[in-house]
């Protein structure tokens, strides 16, 4: 199998991960904030998206060079992270109770924000995908701080998989 078909069954992987991400806000609205149905379309969303976000990089990857496989990376382990973290919230352990998910969660918080804003700036660079997706990607977590809309940004997260999945799938990349 080459890299490119590869690339594209993790596009593929990274289109379902932004779905079940966009499926939070619904499941929010209509069963409540972590809810049972948001639990598991984010839990479903993290490991896609954990997995997905390896082909929206190799997709770019000679234009982005080792600071974005970096990137990948931290974003890779912090949906690993939020995967525990989510399953733990599924199974009723609050970070009061135990120590490791307090501990746990600020680190998972730091990759990932460190992962998202170098991923979106060495992929402006590469040009590969379009500017807006990159820099939604990049001050989409600001959503979540603005209590009316904060539902939204499981939104724009998943839209940003979306349209760098549609990119893959369809062969385009952004005029220079």
């Amino acid at each position: 199998m080459e890299v490119k078909q590869i690339t594209r069954i993790l596009g593929a992987v990274a289109l379902l991960g932004g779905i079940a991400r966009i499926c939070m806000a619904p499941s929010a609205y209509i069963w409540g904030s972590n809810s049972m149905q948001e639990l598991i379309c984010g839990f479903v969303a993290c490991v896609l998206m954990g997995i997905g976000i390896i082909g929206v990089y190799l997709y770019q990857a000679p234009r982005s060079g080792m600071l974005g496989l970096v990137s990948v990376l931290l974003l890779s382990v912090s949906s690993s992270l939020t995967v525990a973290l989510v399953w733990n919230n599924m199974l009723g352990l609050l970070p009061e109770d135990h120590s490791y998910i307090s501990t746990l969660m600020p680190i998972n918080s730091v990759l990932a924000l460190i992962g998202q804003i170098v991923f979106g700036i060495t992929a402006i660079r590469a040009r590969v995908y379009p500017i807006w997706s990159l820099i939604l990607f990049i001050v989409y977590p600001g959503i979540y701080f603005i209590p009316a809309v904060s539902d939204l940004g499981s939104v724009a997260w998943g839209l940003c998989y979306v349209v760098f999945a549609y990119y893959i799938l369809q062969e385009r990349a952004r005029r220079a």
